[in-house]
């Protein structure tokens, strides 16, 4: 009896301790126990066109997960799912449950514990524009968790997507999460409500947008055209960029590049299979050719004649003889004709891309003026960034001292007859094309090109440079030759809105005739009284041919888009 009172004296004493003089200390382990904190998601920002237009914004979706084992109603839950078996390891039964199913899914799933209805954020692009200007999201990788995200978050990792993150990104909640001794989830309590990113709005104009990216598609068959004219065999996909913008603010109104992919495809989960296949693919539809340096061929001659005038080695009427070829060292240089064209000045030269013209302007001073070109060129907004918000590439502007630095070679005044046509090292981006000639519309004020119109609240203001030059005019005299007379005047000879512009053919070394990069850019309305809006259009096509072929029907179309051209007027 007395052992039986000690032990029961002791084990009162012990319960007292514990709930008495040890109180706190187990009710705070006890509470850890049932209290757990969550993050909450915080939606990333819309993407919206200038018009308000959704473009890109946040969804709730409910993914069903199992968690392994046996599960109940198996007969009636795997048909639902379109499965034959449940799988033998945990994971994702159901990624973005439709939302018909979720009621009986509910149903079938209530009181399981190996089977859960998640809800998640989920990017969603209702109006999906060119995937490579867009972009695209991923869940955060192993990097961008140590810099702060959450494992579950949605990064954007390219284009727009990317440029703008640190303002489409939101924060973070937190929640306070009460569950039993089973881990099931009693109630929640929220202690810092998620902040969602900013809203974006571009500059972009949804229409216009489609009208490029529309042209750009349908360029596939002057392209074939092209080629079954040289016996060269049929392209199935059409490789390219159009650029418009308005000139007088430097706002993008249509980026489009092709190949191109649906950004859909990046947010769902599990990433599908086709994403991977845009990876390997070689004509590369993950990247945005508007902003990659190529070749510019005969719209760089404009770049050129500026330099020519400006640096006192043409006058406005200085005329040289456009011949089928001349010889300069030794070498037969040819002009696109194979006919004597006659006396031109720079105006006819422009209107009419006389390669024999630029030869011999240039000839007198080969060494020296290169230098000179690579400096009028880069007032112009070549050999620079263009200010777009997103990765771009500079191009090439190529001096005597680039070619003595980059390969240890002299420069050979051959080489300026090259550059002065737009051949050679010469390398510029559709969009820098696009603002060189918005420049020279503008009467030599170089815009700032910006896809970004507004942040939350804040507006993005428009910037425009001045660029020293007395020959803008006869530039501008030049460019509307080019329609009226010169080589675009098949195709907008007779367009509704007077429109200035010039051609390109560049060829690529090692590629047979008919595989020449095509370009096109054109501004209108050239008549200062004309009712239209001001607009600047660049198509570029890579390995295209003809840009009188391929890149002026594609210019013209989103021409016809931006103006509204009546149907009557358009290009058959």
């Amino acid at each position: 009896m007395l052992f039986f009172l000690v032990a029961l004296g002791l084990l009162g004493l012990r319960a007292w301790q514990l709930q008495v003089l040890e109180h706190e200390k187990y009710a705070l382990k006890s509470q850890g126990n049932y209290l757990k904190t969550e993050g909450i998601p915080a939606p990333r920002g819309r993407i919206l066109d200038r018009k308000g237009r959704v473009i890109a914004q946040d969804r709730l979706v409910v993914d069903l997960v199992y968690e392994g084992g046996e599960v109940a109603f198996k007969e009636r839950l795997l048909p639902l799912l379109g499965l034959k078996e449940l799988p033998k390891e945990p994971g994702v039964l159901k990624a973005g449950v439709p939302e018909h199913l979720l009621p009986t899914l509910a149903e079938l799933t209530a009181g399981q514990r190996n089977l859960k209805l998640v809800e998640r954020i989920e990017r969603h692009y209702p109006n999906p524009i060119s995937g490579p200007v867009l972009g695209y999201v991923l869940q955060a990788n192993a990097e961008q968790v140590k810099r702060g995200y959450s494992p579950d978050e949605q990064v954007g990792q390219a284009g727009l997507e990317a440029a703008l993150e640190p303002y489409l990104r939101g924060k973070r909640g937190v929640k306070a999460v009460e569950v039993n001794v089973r881990g099931e989830r009693l109630r929640e309590t929220i202690l810092e409500e998620p902040t969602p990113g900013k809203d974006v709005v571009l500059t972009l104009d949804l229409d216009l947008q489609r009208a490029a990216e529309r042209a750009l598609e349908e360029a596939l068959a002057d392209i074939n055209a092209g080629r079954k004219l040289n016996g060269l065999p049929p392209a199935t996909r059409v490789k390219g960029a159009i650029v418009a913008l308005d000139p007088r603010s430097g706002e993008i109104l249509a980026m489009a590049s092709a190949p191109s992919f649906d950004p859909n495809l990046f947010a769902k989960r599990p990433v599908p299979k086709e994403v991977q296949d845009l990876l390997r693919d070689p004509d590369l539809p993950l990247l945005n050719r508007a902003l990659q340096p190529y070749t510019p061929g005969s719209t760089f001659k404009l770049a050129t004649s500026y330099a020519l005038l400006e640096e006192g080695y043409v006058s406005p009427n200085t005329p040289y003889r456009c011949s089928p070829y001349i010889v300069y060292g030794g070498q037969v240089r040819r002009n696109w004709a194979s006919r004597d064209m006659g006396p031109m000045t720079v105006r006819e030269a422009i209107a009419w891309s006389c390669n024999t013209w630029y030869y011999q302007a240039v000839a007198q001073d080969p060494l020296g003026f290169v230098d000179r070109l690579a400096a009028r060129a880069q007032l112009l907004g070549l050999g620079e960034p263009t200010g777009v918000e997103v990765a771009e590439k500079t191009g090439l502007l190529p001096t005597r001292a680039w070619k003595r630095e980059a390969l240890g070679e002299a420069w050979y005044p051959g080489e300026t007859l090259s550059v002065a046509i737009g051949q050679g090292p010469v390398l510029a981006t559709p969009a820098q094309i696009a603002r060189m000639l918005a420049t020279l519309a503008n009467g030599g004020k170089k815009p700032r090109l910006h896809l970004v119109k507004r942040l939350g609240r804040e507006e993005v203001r428009p910037s425009l440079a001045p660029v020293p030059g007395r020959f803008f005019g006869v530039l501008q005299e030049g460019l509307r030759k080019t329609v009226t007379e010169g080589t675009a005047r098949h195709v907008l000879g007779s367009f509704p809105v007077p429109t200035g512009g010039k051609t390109g053919t560049a060829e690529t070394p090692g590629k047979r005739r008919g595989l020449e990069h095509a370009w096109y850019m054109g501004y209108g309305p050239t008549d200062p009284q004309s009712p239209y809006p001001p607009l600047v259009v660049v198509a570029f096509f890579e390995n295209g041919g003809e840009g009188s072929r391929v890149a002026l029907p594609a210019v013209r179309k989103v021409m016809e888009a931006y103006w509204k051209v009546p149907e009557e007027a358009k290009a058959p």
